[in-house]
C-alpha cells in the first residue's frame, strides 16, 4: 500500500470560511430592454362583461321582426251522433177487465169471482151486503121524526155531525123488523143514508159460483141477486143499489 504524503501546508490552520451571502440578482445587460411582467387580465374582462351588460339593458329593445298571423278559420261545433232507433209501432194496451169494474148484478150473472160481504138479519132472514158499498156499521142513535116523510123514512139521526136520512127495508123486502138496534150507513155523493137492520153478524168472502135462483124472485131485475146455503140457512145476496132506490121511492099520488 502506498501512502499518501501529506504537505505542510495541509496541516496549517485553514482561514475561516465566509458566510455564503444570497446569490445576487443577474444584472442585465445594458442593450437588451427590460421585458413587462405578465398582467392579470381577469379583473379587466369582468370589468368589460358588466359594461357590456350595462349597455345591453340601456340601449332601446330593438323591434321584433313580425310573424304574420294565419286568418283565424271558425270551426264548427262537434255534435254528437245519435243514432237513429226504428220506430216501434205503439200497440194499445188491452187492459183486462176486473171485478171491480163491473157491477155487483153483473158479477152474480156471471156466476165467477168472489166477494167479500156483510152478514146481517133482518127480520127472520139473513142478508149479504157487499162490503165495499158499506161506509159503516152502528148502534142506532135515536131517530127524530120529520114532517111528510116517504113511507119507507123513519126519521133522520146524526152520524158524524151530519143529519142523515134513516129508512127501512121491510116493505121493500116484504119482511118486518124485530128491534132494528143497528144501522148500516151508506154514502151517496156528498150524502148520506142509513138502512135499520135487526142485527150485523159478521164479515166473510162468498163464492159466486154456488149463488143459485132465488125460489119466486126475477133475480135478474130484483133486489135479491140470489141465494147460498151457508150452515143450514139460505143466505140472500142483496143488490145495495136496488134496495137503496127502493127505499127513497115516493109512490105517486092518486088524483081523482
Amino acid at each position: 500500500m502506498k501512502k499518501k504524503k501529506l504537505l505542510y501546508s495541509e496541516l496549517a490552520p485553514s482561514a475561516p470560511t465566509p458566510k455564503a451571502s444570497a446569490p445576487a440578482a443577474p444584472v442585465p445587460a445594458a442593450s437588451a430592454p427590460a421585458a413587462p411582467a405578465p398582467r392579470n387580465s381577469a379583473p379587466v374582462d369582468l370589468a368589460r362583461a358588466l359594461a357590456a351588460a350595462r349597455a345591453a339593458e340601456a340601449a332601446p329593445a330593438a323591434p321584433r321582426a313580425s310573424v304574420p298571423v294565419r286568418s283565424v278559420v271558425p270551426v264548427a261545433p262537434v255534435v254528437p251522433v245519435v243514432p237513429v232507433v226504428p220506430a216501434v209501432p205503439v200497440i194499445p194496451l188491452i187492459v183486462p177487465e176486473t171485478a171491480g169494474s163491473r157491477s155487483l148484478r153483473e158479477r152474480a150473472r156471471a156466476r165467477s169471482g168472489r166477494l167479500e160481504i156483510l152478514l146481517v138479519r133482518i127480520g127472520d132472514e139473513r142478508f149479504a151486503i157487499d162490503l165495499a158499498a158499506v161506509e159503516v156499521a152502528i148502534d142506532i142513535s135515536p131517530v127524530h121524526y120529520v114532517p111528510e116523510m116517504p113511507p119507507a123514512m123513519l126519521g133522520v139521526i146524526t152520524v158524524r155531525g151530519t143529519l142523515t136520512s134513516v129508512y127501512s127495508p121491510a116493505a121493500a123486502l116484504g119482511l118486518s123488523l124485530h128491534d132494528g138496534t143497528s144501522a148500516l150507513i151508506f154514502r151517496r155523493g156528498r150524502s148520506r143514508l142509513a138502512i135499520v137492520v135487526d142485527e150485523v153478524d159478521d164479515v166473510t168472502s162468498l163464492d159466486l159460483s154456488l149463488l143459485r135462483d132465488a125460489p119466486g124472485l126475477d133475480a135478474g131485475d130484483g133486489i135479491v141477486l140470489g141465494v147460498v146455503r151457508q150452515h143450514d140457512a139460505l143466505l140472500a145476496l142483496v143488490d145495495t143499489d136496488a134496495l137503496l132506490a127502493a127505499c127513497q121511492a115516493v109512490p105517486l099520488l092518486e088524483t081523482a
